[in-house]
């Protein structure tokens, strides 16, 4: 496998990054979520770590690039990136803690307790609210755990037999739908539980690094070619489906069927990706952690208007200054600092 870069990869993550910022903006353009299950972008975001990291990492790994150079090397990419959305979305915090925005939060807990499980990525245990991560809508629970199932990966699951991560992935899979059943919103859990969590990311991230060694030996070249515009079509589709309850069965089935299917058919169809997928792809990860700050002014304070009744334009303005926020992050970092294979392991 020579190719680099999957662009079709990329247009599926930045539509699901887009998924996540619309799911978010509850009540901008009509009475609840727009997309109700984009939260299953998250599900997609693991299964494609799992594939690229394999891709990019796995060969090196196993002629003993090592934990501690892995670690690095994720950290210069992702870190910076984070770094930026996390202080952006914390000053918005502070000006609506000033301006008495976040009623029940006391000064240390809010300017002590918040910043620093912000920027180290953990939970703020003992939020009035119950938040996971209050200035980021949360959504550092899965980064977090990304990280985890990173490092064991590089820690010596890529040694594992693809059928083993294989029996793995839906062991965890089969815990997480029945899981499922016994929660008020399905899959929609994570920063609510944290060990769920972890399985929920662990399983489509092992699920990831099987399809990228099925893929290496050409499991998939006999499957028929689809437009990638239309796979993309199929993912907003999924997650604009509507629900009123938790649907534990739709869930099971988006996760463990039709996002793997996804990947795998966008795989086929790389050659016929078009060069704007790129785009989207370089601004998923920024438009992922930079969103939930402007998401927060609209949803909690009157500056959009929005906090009282949804409006069309001012939701579109809202979504385009996220991405406008993105944009500006990606071209701030767009040359991470780059890490050599220590000597010794280079040349092994």
């Amino acid at each position: 496998m020579t190719r680099r870069r999957f662009l079709g990869l990329d247009g599926l993550r930045g539509i699901c990054a887009l998924s996540v910022v619309f799911y978010h903006s509850n009540n901008f353009f009509h009475k609840g979520p727009v997309l109700q299950h984009g939260f299953l972008a998250v599900d997609v975001f693991f299964l494609l770590s799992g594939f690229v990291i394999a891709f990019v990492h796995e060969n090196k790994l196993k002629t003993g690039a090592g934990l501690t150079w892995f670690t690095r090397l994720r950290a210069r990419r992702l870190l910076p990136v984070f770094w930026i959305g996390a202080l952006f979305n914390l000053a918005i915090f502070f000006w609506m803690v000033s301006a008495g925005y976040y009623p029940g939060y006391g000064w240390t807990f809010a300017w002590i307790v918040v910043p620093l499980t912000t920027l180290l990525m953990l939970p703020a245990w003992g939020s009035p609210d119950g938040s996971f991560s209050p200035p980021m809508l949360n959504v550092t629970w899965s980064l977090l755990v990304e990280w985890v199932v990173n490092i064991a990966y590089a820690a010596g699951l890529f040694r594992l037999p693809t059928r083993v991560l294989a029996g793995l992935a839906v062991a965890g899979w089969l815990v997480m739908s029945v899981v499922g059943y016994f929660t008020d919103r399905g899959w929609c859990v994570g920063y609510q539980m944290l060990s769920i969590g972890m399985l929920r990311g662990a399983a489509a991230f092992l699920a990831g690094v099987v399809i990228c060694r099925l893929h290496g030996r050409g499991a998939f070249d006999r499957l028929p070619q689809m437009a990638p515009e239309i796979l993309l079509a199929i993912w907003l589709c999924i997650a604009s489906v509507p629900t009123f309850t938790a649907t534990p069965t739709f869930d099971a089935f988006t996760v463990t069927i039709l996002c793997p299917a996804l990947l795998i058919f966008l795989l086929r169809a790389e050659d016929r990706a078009p060069a704007w997928f790129k785009e989207l792809g370089d601004l998923s990860y920024p438009l992922y952690v930079i969103h939930p700050g402007l998401i927060l002014l609209a949803t909690r304070t009157p500056l959009f208007g929005l906090d009282k009744r949804p409006d069309l334009l001012r939701a579109l303005m809202v979504i385009g200054l996220s991405v406008l926020a993105a944009w500006i992050v990606t071209i701030l970092t767009r040359r991470p600092l780059a890490l050599p294979l220590p000597a010794r392991k280079a040349a092994a």
